[in-house]
């Protein structure tokens, strides 16, 4: 327990070596737990206040030439990012849902073709009892 004791207290003389003032290096570089007081805004001049919109509309201007040309770095790489998560995942369901939708369009051209075939049959009987009943007559 002395030897870590002792080696705390040569580490804290070695550091006191190159920095023997902490209190003056503190107040010469700030931290950020320092409250930093603003200097309240200075009136605009008189007659300036038409310059006051322009700021705004360029300001505003800045933010979306600094959005588009963040959205247009990011964009390729997000692109690809997501590139080849995205098939895989796309693949895993149109594997599950393939089957499934091919046995409904399977059963959906059977009942087309079912109905189909009944009207076409239909309609051939109706055709040749029609003329067969009217020569009776």
């Amino acid at each position: 327990m002395s030897d870590s004791k002792d080696l705390v207290e040569k580490a804290d003389a070695f550091l006191k070596r190159y920095h023997p003032t902490p209190t003056s290096a503190r107040e010469d570089v700030p931290v950020l737990t320092e409250v930093v007081a603003e200097a309240p805004p200075s009136p605009p001049p008189a007659g300036s206040t038409a310059s006051t919109a322009p700021a705004k509309t360029q300001l505003t201007d800045l933010e979306q030439k600094l959005r588009q040309s963040l959205l247009d770095a990011i964009a390729p790489r997000v692109a690809s990012i997501l590139e080849e998560p995205l098939r895989i995942r796309v693949e895993a369901h149109l594997k599950r849902a393939l089957p499934a939708l091919a046995d409904q369009i399977k059963l959906d051209i059977e009942a087309l073709v079912r109905d189909a075939v009944a009207r076409a049959v239909e309609q051939e009987i109706a055709r040749l009892r029609g003329p067969s009943r009217n020569s009776r007559s």
